[in-house]
Parts: structure tokens; sequence; C-alpha cells
């Protein structure tokens, strides 16, 4: 008898599950605290950059050109005990772009990301994540039309390798590292992707209302090392932890964030709502 192939990424979930289970018990055996889906957030979000896991919607001043974003990243599991604070999560987002005209919201791309992060506390200012990612970029049937372009096949699997150091002196942390996509199309053998940033500020101006400034820029092998940059200032509402209600102005310039423009440069200056949770 003949049984079907598994699929890689089910594969891949069955496994992290797998992990979650060993860890959690073995946790809860060597006298660990263990706690299914925690309320703390451990590793700062990337606020100005624009593939993070989030809830956006961003209007471009300039032109008709819209930015949309639904999804989150939700903490699965977490283990502690005295010296180490460990996260297993999963998150997984939609993010379009749109151009609107005076009868018809026009679709032009939509780009999916899954990530399944293990982040790890090692101190009360150090932080690191790992785990694994998914992107995939595609043109809507509206941007073929549009542009009159054919579309790439474009897709990255990655493995994330990232620290974070909160700096109490700026209000925030610094963060950097890499990220490696050991499987990516159409570009092949160029499989790097640095990045850093930092966030500060966070002035408290009102009960409840910070101020906050934030960078990104990302590096791409696939691209000669070309960069994208996000430069944002916003301020954050009814913060909780790590959660929030932002409202931000950000500008983009570089290399598109979207697959299917992963060659072209833009220049952008977007206003926008974001719900993080």
């Amino acid at each position: 008898m003949k049984f079907p192939s598994v699929p890689p990424l089910f594969r891949l979930v069955l496994f992290i599950t797998a992990l979650i289970v060993l860890c959690y018990c073995h946790g809860t055996a060597q006298g660990l605290q263990a706690e299914f889906f925690p309320h703390r957030v451990l590793f700062p979000r990337f606020l100005a950059d624009g593939t993070a896991q989030q809830m956006s919607f961003n209007k471009d001043l300039h032109t008709r050109l819209l930015l949309g974003s639904i999804g989150g990243l939700e903490r699965i599991l977490q283990l502690q005990n005295e010296d180490v604070t460990l996260q297993f999560g999963i998150g997984a987002s939609v993010k379009g772009t749109f151009v609107k005209t005076p009868s018809v919201l026009q679709v032009v791309t939509a780009d999916f990301f899954v990530d399944l992060p293990i982040e790890c506390q090692v101190s009360n200012n150090l932080l690191f994540r790992t785990g694994w990612g998914h992107h995939s970029g595609h043109f809507a049937d509206d941007g073929i039309e549009i542009l009159k372009l054919s579309s790439v096949n474009y897709a990255k699997d990655y493995i994330p390798l990232f620290g974070a150091y909160k700096v109490d002196a700026i209000g925030g942390f610094f963060y950097g590292g890499a990220r490696l996509d050991y499987y990516t199309i159409p570009e092949k053998g160029k499989n790097w992707i640095l990045q850093w940033g930092a966030e500060g500020g966070n002035w408290e101006i009102y009960n409840g209302i910070r101020l906050y400034g934030t960078f990104d820029i990302k590096a791409r092998s696939e691209v000669a090392w070309a960069t994208t940059q996000s430069y944002q200032i916003g301020a954050k509402f009814l913060e909780h932890e790590l959660n929030a209600v932002r409202i931000a102005y950000t500008f983009r310039t570089g290399i598109a964030d979207q697959g299917q423009f992963y060659t072209e440069r833009v220049d952008l200056s977007l206003l926008g709502m974001y719900l993080d949770f």
C-alpha cells in the first residue's frame, strides 16, 4: 500500500508542534514555569519594517497608492526559569498594494508571510530570535491588467537570526542580524538579507499616549546588496506590553518590499494606522 507524500511545510509544522510539546513536557518536568498563550511579548516589533507581521493601512501622500496588511503574531508557549525565558509563536499576514480610482479599488499585488518564531530572553536587556518563515509575492489580476507585466515566480523560505538589546537611555532598543534564505526564486545563490534598526523616544505626552521614532534598513544580496530603508515617527495609543494602536508617518526608499517588484526602487511618503497585537 502506497501512502501519499507529506508536503515539506506540513512536515515542518508537525516538527514545530512536536518540539513545543516536548519543550512543554520537559519544562514542567524540570520545574520550569510553562504557560500557553502568554500575555507578555518578548522580542520587540520591527515597527518600520514593511514586511513585519501586523495589521495596517497606509496611504502614499503623493500618489493614489494604498498599502494594507491583515495578520499578526501570536505567542503559543512560554517556558521560563530564573535565567532564561523562551517563547514559541506563529504568525501570518497578507499584504496588498492597491490603487484607488474614482470608480473602483484596484488590487495590484498580494504578498503572503508565514513565520514560526522562537524567541529567547537571556537577560533583562538581551534577546534573540530564530525560527522559520516563508514569503511569496504575487500580482493580482488588476495588477497584471494595469501594468501589463508578466508575473515573476517569487518565493522565499528562510531562517531568521536576530538579536535585540534594550537601552533605557534612549527609551527603546537596537536590533540587528541576518536572514538566511535557504530556498529562493527567481534568484539563485543569493541567500542573505542583512537587517538592522532601532526604536527610541517613547515619550509620554499625555496619559496613555507616547511619541516614538524608529528606522529599519535591509541590505539584500538578491539585488547586489541594495537597501530598503524605512524611517518612521508616530504615536502609540492604548499601549500594553508591546501591543498598541499606532498612527505614524513613514518615509520608505530603496528596493520595494513587494516580491513582484524586488528589483524596483520606490520613494514613498506613507501616513498610516497600525494595530499591534
